[in-house]
C-alpha cells in the first residue's frame, strides 16, 4: 500500500499543476477530411520557435462569424472534433488549436505557457484576417474554458473576442482538484501535498471572469456532469456580469453539442443582435 501510494504521488508532485490538469494524446483518432469537411492545417510559431498545430473548418457557403474552440485537458483536436463539426454548416468558421504537447503540437503542456498558446491562436485570428471583420467567437469546454477566461480577461483583448460560449467548466483551479482528489480513498490523504503546487487564486476563472462582460455569456453545464459538480458551472456564472445566460444541459461531461437541441440553443444565442452586432 506505501509503495502505491508513493508511485502515485510521486509524478504528482514532480509534474504540480500539469500533471494534475493536462492528459494529452500525440497520435489523430481522425481528421476532418474523414468527417465530409474542409479543412487547413495551419501552423503557429511561438517567438521561442515553439510551433503549434490547428485546424482551420471553413464554413459552407457564406461565413456570419468565426469560432475559436478550445478543448478540454484530455486528448487532442482529433478526438474533440464532433463538438464543433457542425458549425461549419451554421455558417461559422471554426480554428481548433492543440495546445503545447497535444497532438501535432511541440513542447509540453504546463501553465502559465498554455495560457501564452491560446493568445497565439487569438491573435493570429485577429493579424490573419481569416475572420473577414466578423465577429469572433470563444468556445471553450471544461479546461480550455477555465484557460480562456484568463486570457480574454487580459485589458489586451478587450475587443477581440465579441460573444463567448462555455460548457462544463469550473470556478477554481484548486477546488476542483481538491473535489476530484476527494473522490478517492488514496488521493484525497495528498492534498495537502499536491494543492499547494496548483495555480494561484488570479488565475480562476471566477476571479477573472467578471471582466468578460460587456460581451454577451453563455454557460451551459450538465447536472449529471461526472467530471465537473453543476455546482462548479452555477458558481461561476454567479461571478460573471451582465449579459450572460445559464443552460442546464442532461448528459456526460462535455457531451452537450451531441443533442440537436443544445446545438440549436447555442446557434439561437450566437446569431443574437448582440453577438454578431447586427
Amino acid at each position: 500500500m506505501v509503495l502505491r501510494l508513493m508511485l502515485l504521488l510521486v509524478p504528482l508532485l514532480v509534474s504540480g499543476c500539469s500533471g494534475v490538469f493536462f492528459y494529452p494524446m500525440k497520435p489523430w483518432a481522425q481528421n476532418p477530411a474523414r468527417q465530409g469537411l474542409d479543412y487547413e492545417d495551419v501552423i503557429l510559431i511561438q517567438p521561442d520557435g515553439l510551433r503549434l498545430h490547428a485546424w482551420w473548418l471553413p464554413a459552407r457557403g457564406d461565413s456570419i462569424a468565426t469560432v475559436y474552440y478550445l478543448h478540454g485537458n484530455g486528448e487532442n483536436i482529433s478526438t474533440h472534433l464532433a463538438n464543433v463539426q457542425w458549425m461549419p454548416e451554421q455558417g461559422f468558421n471554426v480554428l481548433l488549436l492543440d495546445y503545447r504537447g497535444y497532438g501535432l503540437s511541440e513542447g509540453s503542456a504546463e501553465l502559465p505557457e498554455v495560457f501564452d498558446d491560446i493568445q497565439l491562436g487569438l491573435d493570429w485570428l485577429v493579424a490573419s484576417g481569416r475572420a473577414e471583420g466578423q465577429p469572433i467567437i470563444l468556445f471553450g469546454q471544461s479546461l480550455g474554458a477555465a484557460m480562456g477566461t484568463r486570457v480574454l480577461a487580459r485589458p489586451a483583448n478587450e475587443d477581440k473576442v465579441q460573444c463567448v460560449v462555455f460548457e462544463g467548466t469550473f470556478a477554481s483551479y484548486r477546488d476542483i482538484a481538491k473535489d476530484v482528489m476527494g473522490r478517492s480513498w488514496l488521493l484525497w490523504p495528498l492534498q495537502w501535498l499536491v494543492v499547494p503546487t496548483l495555480p494561484p487564486r488570479d488565475w480562476d476563472p471566477e476571479n477573472n471572469i467578471a471582466a468578460l462582460a460587456p460581451r454577451p455569456l453563455l454557460i451551459l453545464h450538465s447536472r449529471e456532469d461526472p467530471v465537473i459538480p453543476y455546482a462548479q458551472g452555477e458558481r461561476l456564472y454567479h461571478a460573471a456580469e451582465a449579459p450572460k445566460l445559464f443552460q442546464p444541459l442532461r448528459g456526460g461531461h462535455g457531451q452537450g453539442t451531441r443533442d440537436p437541441a443544445v446545438r440549436a440553443r447555442i446557434v439561437d444565442f450566437l446569431r443574437n443582435k448582440a453577438c454578431l452586432g447586427r
